[in-house]
């Protein structure tokens, strides 16, 4: 009798790289320009070392979308198509091509849905802005880049220094450099 392999059959692709198995997606929505790179980094990362996958959506989709600093990608569809149907959470990118989202009413949708059913929702910097403009922050404990500390507060967040700020399935981050706290959190409350 031959002995049976004790380990996990892997799916390979055509040129024999391991295709990743995800338990989950999260979708991601991206300002078309000047978001926060590091912070996104983190968090991805941190997803897929727990087998979440991301999806990215953003305004547009025919040119490559460009971060802060240098980061260039082409996201995977439109945020006009984009529902929070068979996704486990959402993050809203931050920097400063956040706020190009304040009046989004796709993005306040999504929002809405995302906290409607208790799924992650997560964002750091400016794009906490973003939760606020949907009306999802009332009571929450938040933390964000204090340029929107002020539209915050008048949502009814109470705003914290601190770098990461967890109240139940909303994860918020100062700014880029709360990165790895950030995406730690992310992976610790993505409910798999």
């Amino acid at each position: 009798m031959a002995k049976k392999d004790a380990k996990p059959q892997t799916a390979v692709d055509a040129d024999g790289l391991v295709v990743q198995q995800y338990r989950s997606l999260v979708l991601v929505v991206v300002p078309p320009s000047e978001f926060g790179e590091q912070a996104l980094r983190y968090a991805r990362s941190s997803l897929y070392n727990v087998h979440v996958g991301t999806r990215s959506v953003s305004t547009q989709m025919s040119e490559l979308i460009k971060g802060a600093y240098q980061d260039e990608f082409m996201v995977d569809d439109l945020l006009a198509n984009a529902s929070m149907d068979g996704y486990s959470g959402l993050i809203l990118v931050g920097g400063a091509g956040a706020l190009a989202f304040a009046d989004d009413a796709d993005v306040q949708r999504l929002a809405r849905d995302a906290m409607a059913k208790g799924k992650l929702v997560a964002a750091w910097g400016h794009s906490v802005a973003l939760l606020a403009k949907a009306g999802v922050l009332k009571g929450r404990r938040v933390c964000a880049n204090p340029a929107v500390r002020e539209l915050l507060e008048r949502a009814g967040a109470k705003c914290s220094t601190r770098q990461v700020e967890v109240d139940g399935n909303l994860v918020t981050g100062l700014d880029d450099s709360a990165g790895m706290r950030f995406g730690k959190a992310l992976a610790e409350r993505v409910g798999i």
